[in-house]
């Protein structure tokens, strides 16, 4: 038997009860709040630990479910708890002053922003476009960008920048940065020149990607296309490029037509090069046949010694980059100043006046010291959007200076220019003025008759000339070499004078206006193989000449017939794109191949969804482009739409049905599709 007390329900027994249920009730509450004081430490770490995480990523050639063109896709982190929009404005604008002015109001919204800045690599890239949207608990930012590698770095970096603000960690973003734009500089976009030709396409509107296999740029698409690297195009003529490599072989053919060039021999020894130094007579200048930007150029040749240096030097040059010797031009010395004219596509489009290096004394500063000065100014960044390249002190200029009895370690007096080297190419670091406005009219007739012996659609003629704006025909005018394919940049951006939008010149020179660089193009997220063929056979009826090119889900036709099947989404479309004699596409694109590939075209001129998923119908549609038909069936119905307007509808009730239907509509807006861009006359004359 119990020896407990029974609960009688006295109030002894009463305030036990109550006395338990309090320490219950505390004892549950201080579980409570070492569960929740744990759950916080783990919310804690799990934030830090992820914290401006960036993840997923993924790159898109065009047009996606994302951005309606080129895009970085990744996952982004951000913790829910943290710094206000406002601190991380104030921290990044210390190094970005641009982001002072952002009316972002998320955090997430300044770091897209930021990341922009940052891919611009502080020179004002032309990337402009950023969406955010979201997956679970994580942010889903695309991008526009230009290199994949490059871009993904900048991800990391504007990343670790964020999270080091709001860790309160030190991070010397600007030192990172800077690599990156180093990196950069080396990419396929450093290129001045190149970068400036994709950008003048882009800017208007001109289809723009890279041909990976080719390594080479495309602008437009099929019939229309413009391809090449830097400015040496598929329709220059081979044998005219090659020509122009040959400065011996120039200088006989502007003798021949009677322009002004001086007078020289192609030598292959150095005994023949002395030669032809004393027949022509000292002073003479000593360069490479097949050199270029002024490497191995030899200018005031004196004497036999000095000839002998000349001609070794070009074997030298020739061994360091490994190009082989085809001889050493020995030429009469012509005196003035070197001047880069420039026809596109046969006419006159720029010139430039190029000195060479110089730095001005200033009494206090030595030769070495006012180089290092020159080089810190914004002109001389070297990299693809700055106007001057950075003086290299070698043994070229350290010869030059000794020839003048000078050395790194004079003071030049206050005012007093030092000349670094004979050459002014600007890859030497030459100043550039823009004297465009000044050539006088003879010289620009010289410049497009050269022009005119030759299909290169970007000439370079390389002239010294005492005064730019006198007739070359009053003498102190010769003509030193022509170049197929210079570079362009420095006339955008000449260090000093108005910019000349070259690149703008020779883009436009081929499309003569934005429009042409398109052909008729019809997305769709899928039609049948007989309706495929419908419109093929309808589009020949339009056009006999036409070569209709389209892509289904098993490969590429080409009027009609299988081509070829690619595993590869964007390669089948390229196939497409790159071919010079399609005058006409058509795409299909499903929600597989949209998030995976996303699409190489932009721009639809119809634009045909079947029961199309949420990503085919908003990806395709965002590319219809204003005033195209679009032809949507849904269950048992098709809509024909022009600026979301139902022109016509119709119902089927079976595929072949559907297939009449839909070609009907589609045969009606047919002939406007494809005479959109030029009428048939035109496009084949």
């Amino acid at each position: 038997m119990s020896n407990e007390p029974i609960d009688n329900g006295t109030p002894e027994f009463q305030g036990r009860d109550l006395e338990a249920a309090k320490k219950l009730i505390e004892a549950v509450r201080k579980q409570f709040e070492l569960e929740n004081q744990q759950l916080e430490e783990y919310r804690k770490e799990m934030y830090d630990a992820k914290d401006f995480k960036a993840s997923r990523f993924a790159f898109y050639d065009g047009p996606n479910y994302y951005l309606p063109c080129k895009a970085m896709v990744f996952n982004l982190f951000i913790a829910p708890v943290g710094d206000t929009v406002g601190f991380f404005r104030d921290e990044i604008a210390k190094e970005i002053p641009l982001i002072a002015e952002s009316k972002a109001e998320f955090v997430i919204d300044l770091y897209a922003e930021t990341l922009l800045q940052v891919m611009k690599m502080d020179i004002d890239l032309y990337i402009n476009r950023f969406r955010i949207g979201s997956d679970a608990d994580e942010y889903v930012v695309s991008i526009e960008y230009l290199d994949k590698d490059i871009a993904e770095e900048c991800a990391f970096l504007v990343s670790d920048w964020f999270y080091a603000i709001s860790h309160d960690k030190i991070f010397n973003f600007r030192q990172e940065w800077e690599k990156l734009q180093a990196a950069f500089d080396k990419t396929l976009f450093g290129g001045p020149t190149l970068y400036s030709l994709v950008e003048a396409g882009i800017k208007r509107n001109i289809p723009v990607f890279y041909l990976f296999e080719e390594n080479q740029f495309q602008w437009g698409y099929g019939k229309k296309q413009l391809r090449g690297r830097s400015t040496t195009f598929h329709n220059d003529g081979i044998k005219d490029t090659e020509f122009t490599q040959f400065k011996d072989m120039c200088g006989d053919f502007l003798e021949m037509c009677g322009f002004p060039t001086p007078k020289g021999f192609n030598t292959f020894t150095v005994d023949d090069a002395v030669a032809a130094a004393e027949k022509i007579g000292y002073p003479c200048v000593i360069k490479p046949v097949n050199g270029h930007k002024g490497q191995g150029v030899t200018t005031g040749v004196m004497n036999e010694a000095e000839a002998r240096v000349a001609f070794q030097n070009i074997l030298t040059i020739g061994e360091i980059h490994e190009v082989p010797f085809q001889g050493a031009l020995v030429q009469t010395q012509i005196y003035g100043t070197d001047h880069r004219l420039l026809a596109v596509n046969g006419k006159f489009a720029a010139a430039l006046q190029r000195v060479p290096a110089f730095v001005e004394g200033d009494g206090e500063h030595n030769i070495k010291d006012l180089i290092a000065i020159e080089n810190s100014k914004l002109i001389r960044l070297d990299n693809a959007r700055s106007p001057l390249c950075k003086i290299k002190i070698d043994d070229d200029l350290l010869n030059y200076l000794a020839l003048q009895h000078k050395s790194l370690n004079d003071i030049p007096e206050v005012g007093e220019n030092i000349t670094l080297r004979r050459v002014a190419n600007i890859s030497a670091g030459g100043v550039s003025y823009n004297v465009t406005d000044k050539i006088h009219p003879d010289n620009i007739r010289l410049v497009e008759d050269i022009a005119s012996y030759l299909t290169i659609r970007d000439l370079g003629i390389d002239v010294l000339a005492a005064d730019i704006s006198k007739s070359w025909r009053e003498g102190d005018f010769g003509i030193i070499e022509i170049n197929a394919g210079p570079g362009v940049f420095m006339h955008l951006a000449p260090a000093y004078g108005g910019s000349i939008d070259v690149p703008g010149k020779i883009i436009m020179s081929h499309f003569g206006k934005p429009e042409n660089s398109r052909i008729p193009i019809i997305a769709t997220n899928g039609i049948s193989t007989a309706l495929a063929k419908r419109i093929n056979e309808s589009i020949h009826d339009i056009d006999k000449n036409a070569f209709f090119g389209y892509l289904l889900n098993d490969g590429v036709y080409f009027n009609g017939e299988l081509f070829h099947n690619n595993p590869d989404h964007t390669q089948n479309e390229k196939m497409i794109l790159r071919k010079p004699q399609v005058s006409a596409a058509l795409f299909t694109e499903t929600k597989d191949n949209i998030y995976d590939y996303g699409m190489l075209f932009e721009g639809a001129d119809m634009v045909i969804l079947d029961e199309p998923a949420p990503a085919e119908e908003d990806t395709l549609t965002e590319q219809l482009l204003p005033l195209s038909p679009l032809l949507v069936v849904k269950e048992n119905t098709i809509e024909l739409k022009i600026d979301n307007e139902v022109i016509e509808s119709a119902t089927f009730e079976s595929p072949e049905q559907k297939d009449d239907i839909l070609f009907s509509f589609i045969e009606k807006h047919l002939k406007d599709v494809v005479c959109r861009y030029n009428d048939i006359e035109k496009l084949h004359g």
